[in-house]
């Protein structure tokens, strides 16, 4: 008889591997206007995918009652966050004022305009003889990203993965003071409920880890094999 062993993927792997090839692809085709800007807005999609995946598996950490969980899985991604660190820990949450919570809330932001498309307002200007033309879109005052997916290049989804993973390294280093094992131990998670010894471990290249921290993209949060 075929045993059958059940494995639970959380793709947190997909989504950073995923958002860190389109980021470095768009990278190389800056002159190229229209791959450039598709890539972009491509891995600024994983990007916003990740905050969304991390907070999930948090929340099955804690491996609640069936009914407790569906009504925390209606919270947005920082009430989840801050649900862990309440439910986790003694006297720990979220610091509303800090620099990172606000990167989230634009970024948040961002992710619903992008889905719940409406109008978004652009500005041309015009040179005098009538012969140029240059057009500029709302952005976003803490990491000065367009609301405009359109405006989107190889720049805005770094400043995403910046911000994306700045908050994720105050989340697990600052605030749980998890290892970066500790940390794979969730994200890369195969079982039910996350945070055993059940995971796998994600290997990349080293060179990409050397052109992300020349961005000041840091994933040191996180364990993973530089090879």
């Amino acid at each position: 008889m075929t045993a059958i062993e059940l494995a639970y993927e959380r793709n947190f792997d997909t989504l950073l591997q995923d958002s860190i090839e389109f980021m470095l692809e768009a990278m190389a085709l800056h002159t190229v206007y229209d791959k450039n800007h598709t890539l972009a807005r491509a891995s600024i999609i994983f990007s916003l995918l990740i905050l969304e995946a991390t907070a999930n598996t948090c929340i099955e950490h804690l491996d609640l009652e069936t009914s407790i969980h569906k009504e925390i899985d209606h919270l947005p991604v920082l009430g989840k966050f801050d649900f862990y660190l309440r439910t986790k820990f003694r006297n720990k949450r979220l610091e509303r004022g800090e620099k990172q919570i606000e990167w989230v809330k634009e970024l948040k932001n961002i992710r619903d305009g992008l889905v719940h498309l409406k109008p978004h307002k652009v500005e041309w200007e015009t040179s005098q003889d009538g012969a140029h033309a240059s057009a500029s879109a709302v952005r976003t005052k803490a990491l000065n990203i367009s609301t405009n997916p359109k405006f989107w290049d190889s720049e805005e989804a770094a400043k995403v993965a910046r911000a994306v993973h700045g908050f994720l390294y105050y989340f697990f280093k600052n605030k749980c003071k998890y290892s970066a094992s500790k940390v794979a131990s969730l994200l890369f998670s195969e079982s039910k409920v996350p945070g055993d010894d059940n995971h796998f471990l994600v290997c990349m290249d080293r060179e990409i880890k050397e052109k992300l921290l020349a961005q000041g993209i840091d994933l040191s949060y996180v364990k993973i094999a530089w090879a």
